[in-house]
This record gives structure tokens, C-alpha cells and sequence, in this order.
């Protein structure tokens, strides 16, 4: 039983530092875009895209890393969440070609 212990926490360890890593990086995220509305660093016909770009990074981590999402255990979840997305972008798409 003593044996287990240390493997417990070395795991324990290793999930708590990828959670911090995810962490940092999504701070990160959030900074780049905060930086790239307020000082004007990217073009103001680029904010809108490279802010949803960073947003569905932000969401995929959050998904991985924070909710425990797996592809080998929640197969059907991960297609049901990537096909609604799919649709989504298809429909945004074509709303913006047609209006």
C-alpha cells in the first residue's frame, strides 16, 4: 500500500502542473487579445477573427485540461461537440455571404 502512495502523488503533481501550464497560457490568450483591442496592434478588420481564434483555443483547452475531455474515453462527446461547432462556422459563414 505504501508503494501506491508515491505514484498517487507524483500524479497528483503532474496533473497539477498541467493545469497550471493551461493556466498561464490561457492568461496569456486573454492578454494578446486585451493588447490587440485597446493598442491597436492588428488591423480593425482582423480583431473580430484573431479574437474567436483565440477564444476556440482557449475553449479546447478549458475542454482537455480542465473539464478531464478525452478522445479515447468520450469519443461521442468530442464528435458531437466538433460537429456542433462545424455547423456553426458553416452557418456564420454562410450568414455573412448572404446577408
Amino acid at each position: 500500500m505504501e508503494q501506491a502512495k508515491p505514484q498517487q502523488e507524483s500524479q497528483a503533481t503532474e496533473s497539477d502542473a498541467k493545469h497550471l501550464a493551461s493556466f498561464a497560457v490561457m492568461i496569456v490568450l486573454t492578454a494578446i487579445a486585451f493588447a490587440a483591442v485597446t493598442m491597436d496592434i492588428v488591423p480593425p478588420a482582423m480583431v473580430v477573427p484573431l479574437i474567436i481564434g483565440l477564444a476556440a483555443i482557449q475553449v479546447m483547452m478549458q475542454f482537455f485540461t480542465f473539464m478531464h475531455l478525452d478522445f479515447k474515453k468520450h469519443r461521442i462527446t468530442v464528435t458531437f461537440i466538433f460537429t456542433g461547432l462545424l455547423f456553426g462556422v458553416i452557418c456564420v459563414v454562410a450568414l455573412k455571404y448572404l446577408v
